[in-house]
């Protein structure tokens, strides 16, 4: 995802999953894209550290999103806001909040 109307169309229409390090967020694709797969957007603000920082998380929750992203059942519009106290945190800690914010948000929620 690159436009703030698809980012704005998820804080909408979406739920949240609020973790530690990472805010995992949802909504169903509109109609006319459901033959799509679900599309993923990434945001980390200045907060977080540095571009290096920022940059080095992204790269983080690109391969997690890569790992873990076929869990969400359904094809929809997925965006992870990464906190502050992610710039702290390893791989490995990442891994296990994406893994656990998955399972809560499939709990959840039953359309995507």
């Amino acid at each position: 995802m690159k436009r703030a109307r698809e980012f704005a169309y998820v804080r909408r229409q979406g739920s949240s999953t609020i973790g530690r390090h990472l805010i995992l967020s949802t909504a169903p694709l509109p109609q006319q894209e459901l033959a799509q797969s679900s599309r993923f957007g990434i945001i980390t603000t200045k907060r977080v550290g540095h571009a290096v920082v920022r940059n080095r998380l992204r790269r983080h929750v690109r391969e997690l999103l890569r790992e873990q992203g076929d869990a969400l059942r359904n094809p929809c519009y997925v965006v992870v806001v990464v906190r502050q106290s992610a710039s702290g945190a390893g791989y490995d800690a990442l891994r296990r909040e994406m893994k656990k914010l998955i399972a809560r948000h499939e709990k959840k929620e039953k359309t995507c």
